[in-house]
């Protein structure tokens, strides 16, 4: 049962990890996507840089504008990253046994990492790919 709550902990761990990557990184992608889509010739040059872009932001919408659309990111996030920490866990406890030595070994970390990686990127391909455009998509098949 104990390895049963140290799992748990890992899925609970990578859920915390996963929220805390949108918090720090999504204000970060609104300020990127709002460079990119105005401050183009149809547009003109609506921003300087990315801190006047930013700082128009937080004086237009306050704290709020920088996570607009976000909600998704969150949960999305976290279900990813909770999923990685867990699998990684339980694959790293599987390949290690009962050993009593809790020195990280490379024939354990890099193979529990392996599989870890491959099931969310099983996970995550379709997804993203359902991100990109139709046109996008269609350039990318023709390739």
């Amino acid at each position: 049962m104990d390895g049963l709550g140290d799992a748990a902990k890992e899925y609970i761990a990578g859920s915390a990890a996963g929220v805390a990557q949108v918090v720090v990184g999504h204000p970060f992608d609104t300020v990127k996507v709002k460079l990119q889509a105005h401050n183009t010739t149809a547009h003109g040059k609506v921003y300087k840089n990315a801190f006047h872009c930013t700082s128009r932001i937080l004086v237009e919408e306050g704290i709020r504008g920088l996570y607009k659309g976000a909600s998704s990111s969150f949960i999305g996030i976290a279900l990813e990253s909770s999923l990685f920490f867990g699998t990684y866990a339980q694959a790293k406890q599987l390949l290690q046994g009962k050993s009593e030595d809790c020195k990280p070994r490379l024939q354990v970390i890099i193979p529990s990492a392996a599989c870890s990686g491959a099931l969310i990127s099983c996970i995550l391909a379709p997804t993203e790919l359902t991100k990109v455009s139709p046109a996008s998509i269609s350039l990318f098949y023709s390739c």
